[in-house]
Order: structure tokens, then sequence, then C-alpha cells
């Protein structure tokens, strides 16, 4: 091998010259990140994963908070809630809540969203109009929508009975679970609209102007600039909306209280009413873990669609 000719004499010192000792850092250096992760850590351990175990190991319990006793009965809770139907019903009933409130919220919230960001003044009261309904208080919201849904006198009633024969929507079984849906989409559309305006703020300028000069119109700009740099939002806002849908209980509680029929008794509820009113842990347990895995397949399609985007816009 040959040997290294450098004529630069502060180069050849600098070749010449042996690195420094690799400085072992300190312990407090060391400790830093865990001292500053562990109270998170902590938090998520004692009221995230220590719940979620408690849940599992009580879905195969006969507990009697009365009486203060506990029993194992195997998978007894499982084969009970659905033998007696009502967990199917629940599962049931909340995906067609899902299927009324997340399509619509999505489609009118980037709609609203589109209007709003294509206003020249005033943008900031409608952004704070249609973020009203989100830090409102759905309890008492939906106490102001039951009245508005009352029979033969609510707004709704005198607005829409003439028109349509539709009345008294909330003791109707085929109504009840849609006067609840609308609910939904009224607080849900303002979510979604926040989330897409904050979508259409990072939409390259200088490629809607660049298609502007090619002659592209309204909608070519919107289909083949916009629409794909809002793909991780719309993922992110369909997956949040979802899980919302797959909580829903205050609207529930408030206005049918999963009646009639059970037309409204989604899984919220159903945990509410098994754990709850009814004193049965386990049954409740058994729901919760339902919901739970609802939970979990849809946050993995929200991490395998991310990532699949991701990938797709680095190409």
């Amino acid at each position: 091998m040959s040997d290294v000719v450098v004529d630069d004499p502060l180069r050849a010192q600098a070749v010449l010259t042996p690195l420094p000792p690799f400085a072992r850092p300190s312990i407090g250096h060391r400790a830093a990140p865990y001292a500053l992760v562990g109270p998170l850590m902590l938090f998520l351990a004692v009221f995230t994963l220590l719940p979620s175990a408690l849940i599992l190991v009580f879905s195969f319990f006969n507990i009697d908070i009365l009486a203060g006793t506990y029993r194992f009965i195997g998978l007894a809770n499982f084969r009970k809630a659905i033998s007696h139907g009502e967990l199917l019903n629940s599962l049931k009933v909340t995906f067609l809540y899902i299927l009324l409130t997340v399509p619509p919220s999505m489609v009118f919230g980037l709609l609203a969203a589109l209007a709003i960001h294509a206003l020249k003044r005033g943008a900031g009261f409608w952004r704070a109009v249609y973020f009203l309904p989100v830090a409102a208080t759905l309890v008492a919201m939906s106490i102001v929508w039951r009245w508005m849904f009352l029979a033969n006198k609510g707004v709704v009633d005198l607005a829409l009975e003439r028109w349509t024969g539709l009345s008294d929507w909330l003791n109707s079984p085929a109504l009840a679970l849609p006067a609840v849906a609308i609910v939904g989409n009224w607080q849900q559309i303002g979510f979604v609209a926040i989330l897409y305006l904050a979508g259409l703020a990072s939409v390259p300028k200088h490629v809607l102007e660049a298609a502007r000069v090619d002659g592209a119109g309204a909608w070519s700009r919107f289909w083949h600039v916009t629409w794909p740099s809002l793909g991780p939002t719309t993922v992110f806002a369909g997956i949040i909306s979802s899980i919302g849908a797959l909580r829903v209980f205050d609207t529930i509680a408030t206005m049918t209280a999963g009646g009639p029929s059970q037309r409204t008794e989604t899984l919220a509820y159903l945990m509410w009413q098994r754990g709850i009113y009814f004193f049965d842990i386990g049954g409740g347990a058994v729901v919760a873990l339902v919901l739970l895995a609802l939970a979990l397949v849809a946050t993995a399609i929200q991490r395998r669609m991310t990532a699949r985007l991701e990938r797709a816009g680095s190409r």
C-alpha cells in the first residue's frame, strides 16, 4: 500500500494527529432521557396498560361488588354476551352509527374547509363558528337537540312533518338512530373542517400556481394537486372520527337511553349499562374488550395507510 502524500502542512498535521479517546458520557447524561420519559411512561402504565389488563382479567370472573366476592368462571361471560344477542345488536348499531356519521362528516367537513379557505375576508369568524360545536359540552347540547326532536312540538317536527311525514324521531325504531347521527354530524363536521383547514395550509402554492398557468381548471387543480396533498389528513380525520363514533355515549344516554327497542344501544352504552347500571362487571368487561379490539384495529389501519401514503409521497 502506498503512503498518502499531503502537501498542505496544516492538513498533514490534522491527518497525523491521533484522535482523542472516546469520552464516555457521564451517568447523569445517560440517565437524562429516562428521567424525561419516565413520568410519561409511568402515566401510560397506570392509566392505560393497567386498566386494560384489569379489564381482561375481569372478563373471566363473576364479580359481586355488593357482596365483595369474585369467582373464576372462564369464558362464561363471553358465552352469555353472545347468546343473549345484545352484543351483536350493539355491534350492528355501532357500525350503522359509524356509517351515518363518518362519511357525511368527512364530505361536509371538506366542503366547509374549502369554502372557508377560499374566503378573502372573515375566515377566522367562520373557523370559530364551525369549531363551536366541538368546544361545546355534548351533554348540554344533546338536551337541546332532544327538545328540538320532541314529538309534534319540537322544531324538527314542526318544520319537516308537513313535507316529509316524518315525526316523533326519538321514539321511532327507524328514525331514532338517524336523529342521534344528526347530532354526531353536527359536532363532527367542525372538527373535520379544522383538520382539513390545517391540511389545506400545507398544499404547495407554487404547484397550484403552475397548474393554473398551464390552464388547469378549478376541478383539475383540486383533483390533481389539492386532494393528493390532503391524503394524510383524510386518513387521520377518518380514523379519529371512527374512533370517536365507537365511543359515542353522551348523546345516546341523553336523547334515547338506548331505545326504542335497543335500536340506539351502541357498544359504549351497552358497556355502561352492563358494568354500571346492572353491576355486571364481567359482562361490561367483555364489551370493553370488544371496544378495545375495534379501536386497536382502527389504529393499525391508520398506521398502515399513513405509512403507505408516506412511501408514495417519497417516490
